[in-house]
């Protein structure tokens, strides 16, 4: 896939990260809809963009006190800035999505803020590895209600017994739906403020960071 490609830099908890992402989310667009016509329907248009709950998710990873080393995955890593900021905290960050032009570049990204080892994997979430992770995070992956039950798969299968997840996401309407199929499915669930602060009743649009337990 050739897309033109831009730099970006973000600030993040007194952090500057700069990393690479396509420049044209249009250009995207097209490619995954020839894609589409070619016989491909794997082909993410959305794994580019840099949604708003990157930043937010990373500076809570940064904000936190880890042990470090911690075995931990970013699925849905997109271009990889939250992973990178779950890097420079101290974890043991996989780049993990579907689309391995996400993972090339998050990887890439990795490389070029001070980490050129950073791991990649690329997997279809409904078929996933049992590989084990002490901590699986993400930021802004549940808009599409198609990719729940397989998410909660996947975190079933390569969440370690005593692991967590974070998901960070904006309040879009489909996060309540997401947080109804975990509890059902037997995760313990905490919504917490972009300050880690537990909220009792979250508003639409707002914030919040979604924590899984067993």
């Amino acid at each position: 896939m050739n897309l033109k490609i831009t730099s970006q830099t973000v600030s993040v908890a007194g952090r500057e990260i700069t990393f690479d992402l396509p420049a044209d989310p249009e250009e995207m667009l097209e490619h995954a809809l020839e894609g589409e016509a070619a016989g491909s329907n794997n082909l993410d248009p959305y794994w580019g963009l840099l949604w708003a709950d990157a930043p937010k998710t990373a500076e809570l990873l940064l904000g936190y006190r880890w042990q470090p080393g911690i075995r931990s995955m970013e699925v849905g890593c997109g271009v990889g800035l939250t992973g990178i900021a779950g890097l420079l905290a101290g974890l043991h960050v996989t780049f993990a999505d579907h689309s391995p032009h996400a993972v090339a570049m998050a990887q890439a990204n990795a490389s070029r803020n001070g980490f050129p080892q950073a791991a990649g994997l690329v997997f279809d979430w409904r078929e996933p590895p049992t590989e084990q992770f002490e901590f699986i995070f993400g930021s802004d992956i549940l808009y599409d209600a198609s990719v729940h039950e397989p998410l909660l798969q996947t975190f079933d299968n390569m969440l370690s017994s005593e692991g967590h997840v974070w998901i960070g996401e904006a309040g879009r309407t489909n996060a309540p739906l997401f947080v109804e199929k975990a509890v059902k499915a037997n995760w313990k669930v905490e919504l917490r403020s972009d300050t880690n602060q537990i909220l009792q009743n979250p508003k639409h649009l707002q914030f919040r960071l979604i924590v899984l337990s067993r």
